[in-house]
């Protein structure tokens, strides 16, 4: 059964439409963008932190309603460092949980949302990295993109293509 996965002042959604998500599936999209920045950062203090809160941020201008609604309510909820545990932050979790989303965003929204959703997790992934600059990186429409990163963003690439079946 369908339910409103945010609720505002007024008992209505707070993305201002009424989602084919329960409670649980929702808080999972609302979560997952800080756990994509964190498990990108990984306990390394030379990556811009700031950068990924400035990707996540800039989902307000993407063309879904959805993503827009998620970064509403990820700014709504002001979450603390203690909000997401370092088991839910490990690479591969966020990976395995990336790609459930997308799946679950394909079967309920369509393949559009679901991409726009997905790209938007690459991009937090991707920018948290670029200031770094060591050997062992590449260079990535000219920014250097540490490696490991590199394969974070990959990771969830590939889940997003298999979600898609491309």
């Amino acid at each position: 059964m369908p339910s409103q996965p945010a609720s505002g002042p007024s008992g209505r959604p707070a993305v201002g439409v009424d989602l084919p998500l329960r409670r649980p599936e929702w808080d999972l999209l609302v979560r997952l963008p800080r756990s994509v920045l964190v498990a990108a950062c990984a306990g390394d203090d030379r990556v811009d932190a700031v950068a990924g809160v400035e990707a996540i941020a800039a989902g307000q201008r993407s063309r879904a309603l959805l993503v827009r609604g998620v970064v509403a309510a990820i700014f709504a909820e002001q979450l603390t460092d203690n909000d997401i545990d370092a088991t839910s932050a490990r690479p591969a979790a966020v990976l395995a949980d990336c790609g459930y989303a997308v799946r679950l965003l394909v079967e309920r929204l369509g393949p559009d949302v679901a991409l726009a959703y997905g790209e938007w997790l690459m991009d937090i992934a991707a920018s948290v990295g670029r200031t770094a600059w060591e050997p062992g990186h590449i260079r990535l429409g000219g920014v250097e993109i540490p490696l490991a990163e590199r394969r974070f963003v990959n990771g969830i690439a590939r889940e997003l293509a298999r979600a898609l079946h491309r």
